[in-house]
C-alpha cells in the first residue's frame, strides 16, 4: 500500500515537478542576462544551474500541484463555484484528493431578464469606466502604430505591414468625423469611442457566461478588476490594432468554452461567435492565423482520442456527441481561417495594397546574428569580443544588417537593428543565409541562446522589470509601458491633443511614465507579463493531468499566441494584452469538473 501511495503521488506531480525546473532554469537564466548582459553556457554553469533548478523546480512543482488541489477542494466545497443558496443534490460525489463533496448543487439557470441585466449592467459599468481616461487623452491615445496608419489613408497608399482592416476602420471612422463634424479630432473620438464599447461589450458577455453558469462572486470580481485594472483603461483608449485583436482574441475564448461546456451539443450564438471572432483575429493581427494552429493541433488530438476511446453501452451517446462537438469545433475553426484568408485577399486588392516587409517575422534571427556580430566579430563594441568570427560570415550580416546596424544591438527590443534589416538576403541567397545562420548556431550557440532568452526576459521571468524600459521613458516621455507620446506627423496632418481632463492627464502620464505599479508591493505582479505564462501552462498541465480535455483546448489558443510573440521584436503591453484580459475568465473553469467533456 505504501509503495502504490509513494507511486501515485510520484506520478500525480511528475509533470509539475518537470515544468517547475524549466521554470526556475529559464528564470535564473533570464535574470542573470537582464543583470549581467551576457551569460557564458560553460559546463561548470550547466551543472550548477540545472543542480539548482532540479532540487528548487521540483520543490515547486510540488507546492503548485498540491495548491491547485486545495483550490479545487475549496473552490468547489464553498460559494465560488457552488453558488451559495441554491439546494443541494443528495447524492455525494468524491473529488480527486479523495474528498467526498457534500454540497454539490442543482443546475439552476437565472431567468432571462436577470442575465439581460447583467449583460447590459457590466457593459454600461465598464465603458463608463474608461470615460475618464478618454476625456484626460482626448481624442485618444493616437501612439503606437497609428500614426503610419494614418499616413497611409492620407497617401492612399498602403503597405500589408499593418492589418489593412485595421487601417480601413481607422479611415472609416475619420472620414465620419469629417463628414459630420467637420475634424478629424473628432473622427479619431469616434474609433476610439467604437473601441471602448467593442471591449466593454466582450466583457460584458463574459461576465454574463460566468453569472449564466453559476460563477456569481467570480463575474463580481471580475467586472470590479476590469473596471479598475487601469491598462484596460489606458489601451481601451489607445488607436492600436492590439485592442480589437484582444477583444475577439477573448471572444473566441469564451465562445469555445460555452460550447465545450454546453450539454445541449446544438449550433447557437456561441457558434457564431467563435467563427466570427477567428475571422476578426486574423484580420485584425497578420500573424493571427498563427496563434490557431495549436488551437487546430490540440483540438484534433482531443477529437482523435474520442473516437479511438472505448466506452460501455451506456456512454454510446455521450461519446457521439463529443466527437460531433470537437469535430464541429473543428471545422468551424478551420473554415473560419479560410474565410479569414480570402477576405484578406479581396481587401488587399481592393486597396493596392502592396506586400508588407518581412522582417519582423525575423526579429529573432536579427538579434541573433547581431548579438554573434558584436561579441565575435571585432566590431568593437563590447570588450569581450573575440574578434573569431570568419569573414565570410561577417560579410553576409553586413549585406543583411545594412549600415554597420549590427553595432546597434540590444538585448531587451529588435527595432534598432531589425530598422536596417536587407530582408532581401534572405529571399534571394536563401542558401547562403541558411548556411551562415547554422553555421554560427554551431559555433557560438550559447549567443544564440542568450539573444532568444534576452529578448524575451519579460515573458520568461515572473518578476522581470526590463520589459517596462524597452522605450526608454527617462529620456523621452509617453514611452513607459504604456506610450502615449503622438508622433509629430500627426499634429502636421490637423490632429491636435485636447484633454478634458488635465489634472487625471497629468497623473496618468506619471503613472505611466514612471511605471509606478512596479513599486506596488504584492500586486504588482498582476501587472507583470511573466506571471501570465506560468499560471497557463501550469493550468495546462493541470488540466492534462484531470484528463479535462476541454480545458486543454481552451488554453491551446493561449499557447499558440504566445508562440507568436516569442518570436516578435520584444516585450511590450498591448502584445501580452489578450492573455492578461482571458485569464480571470478561465480560471473558474480550471477548477470544475465537466460532467460532460471528461477524459
Amino acid at each position: 500500500m505504501k509503495a502504490k501511495g509513494v507511486k501515485r503521488i510520484l506520478i500525480d506531480n511528475i509533470a509539475f515537478c518537470i515544468i517547475g525546473v524549466i521554470f526556475v532554469f529559464l528564470t535564473f537564466v533570464t535574470r542573470t542576462l537582464t543583470v549581467y548582459g551576457n551569460l557564458l553556457w560553460t559546463p561548470s554553469f550547466l551543472l550548477k544551474s540545472v543542480f539548482v533548478s532540479l532540487v528548487t523546480g521540483i520543490l515547486i512543482g510540488f507546492i503548485i500541484n498540491y495548491l491547485f488541489n486545495i483550490a479545487e477542494a475549496y473552490l468547489n466545497t464553498r460559494i465560488f463555484l457552488s453558488p451559495k443558496g441554491l439546494p443541494k443534490i443528495e447524492d455525494e460525489t468524491e473529488n480527486s484528493t479523495g474528498r467526498v463533496l457534500s454540497n454539490t448543487y442543482k443546475k439552476i439557470q437565472p431567468n432571462s431578464g436577470v442575465l439581460i441585466a447583467v449583460f447590459v449592467g457590466s457593459l454600461i459599468l465598464i465603458f463608463l469606466s474608461y470615460i475618464p481616461y478618454f476625456l484626460a487623452y482626448f481624442p485618444g491615445i493616437l501612439a503606437y502604430d497609428s500614426y503610419i496608419q494614418i499616413g497611409q489613408i492620407f497617401a492612399n497608399e498602403y503597405n500589408e505591414h499593418h492589418p489593412l482592416f485595421h487601417t480601413l476602420m481607422i479611415k472609416g471612422a475619420l472620414s465620419l468625423g469629417e463628414k459630420i463634424f467637420h475634424s478629424l479630432n473628432a473622427g479619431a473620438a469616434i474609433y476610439v469611442l467604437d473601441q471602448m464599447f467593442l471591449l466593454s461589450a466582450v466583457f460584458a458577455y463574459g461576465i454574463y457566461c460566468l453569472f449564466k453558469r453559476g460563477f456569481r462572486i467570480f463575474s463580481v470580481l471580475t467586472l470590479l478588476l476590469l473596471m479598475l485594472f487601469p491598462f484596460n483603461g489606458f489601451l481601451a483608449v489607445s488607436v492600436t490594432k492590439d485592442v480589437p485583436f484582444s477583444a475577439f482574441f477573448l471572444l473566441f475564448v469564451i465562445a469555445l468554452t460555452e460550447l465545450v461546456f454546453d450539454e445541449n451539443n446544438k449550433i447557437n450564438l456561441n457558434s457564431i461567435l467563435l467563427c466570427l471572432s477567428v475571422i476578426m483575429c486574423v484580420l485584425f493581427r497578420n500573424n493571427g492565423k498563427y496563434a490557431f494552429a495549436f488551437t487546430i493541433l490540440v483540438t484534433l488530438i482531443i477529437l482523435l482520442s474520442k473516437i479511438v476511446k472505448k466506452s460501455n453501452p451506456d456512454n454510446k451517446d455521450k461519446k457521439k456527441k463529443e466527437v460531433k462537438k470537437y469535430a464541429t469545433i473543428l471545422v468551424m475553426i478551420m473554415a473560419s481561417l479560410i474565410v479569414s484568408a480570402i477576405a484578406l485577399t479581396i481587401i488587399s486588392k481592393s486597396l493596392n495594397a502592396v506586400q508588407g516587409d518581412r522582417r519582423e517575422m525575423l526579429s529573432v534571427p536579427i538579434q541573433q546574428l547581431a548579438r554573434t556580430y558584436v561579441y565575435h566579430a571585432g566590431a568593437g563594441v563590447k570588450s569581450e569580443d573575440d574578434n573569431t568570427m570568419d569573414e565570410a560570415s561577417k560579410a553576409l550580416i553586413n549585406e543583411f544588417l545594412l549600415y554597420d546596424s549590427a553595432k546597434l544591438y540590444r538585448q531587451d527590443i529588435s527595432d534598432p537593428v531589425k530598422r536596417n534589416t536587407n530582408t532581401w538576403v534572405v529571399v534571394n541567397k536563401t542558401s547562403e543565409f541558411a548556411k551562415v545562420y547554422l553555421g554560427l548556431f554551431a559555433k557560438y550557440p550559447g549567443d544564440y541562446f542568450n539573444a532568444f532568452f534576452a529578448q524575451n526576459a519579460g515573458f520568461l521571468d515572473i518578476g522581470d522589470k526590463s520589459h517596462a524600459y524597452v522605450n526608454d521613458p527617462d529620456e523621452i516621455r509617453g514611452h513607459g509601458y504604456v506610450q502615449t507620446k503622438w508622433e509629430d506627423s500627426l499634429y502636421e496632418r490637423g490632429f491636435y491633443q485636447n484633454t478634458q481632463w488635465a489634472a487625471l492627464r497629468e497623473k496618468l502620464d506619471t503613472f505611466a511614465d514612471t511605471n509606478a505599479y512596479l513599486q506596488i508591493p504584492v500586486i504588482k505582479y498582476i501587472f507583470m507579463p511573466g506571471i501570465y505564462l506560468w499560471i497557463y501552462v501550469f493550468a495546462f498541465v493541470y488540466a492534462i493531468k484531470k484528463k479535462r480535455a476541454g480545458m486543454a483546448a481552451i488554453i491551446s489558443l493561449i499557447a499558440g499566441y504566445y508562440a507568436t510573440m516569442f518570436f516578435g521584436p520584444t516585450v511590450q503591453l498591448r502584445y501580452v494584452f489578450p492573455v492578461m484580459i482571458t485569464l480571470p475568465f478561465i480560471i473558474p473553469y480550471i477548477f470544475k469538473e465537466n460532467e460532460t467533456d471528461n477524459g
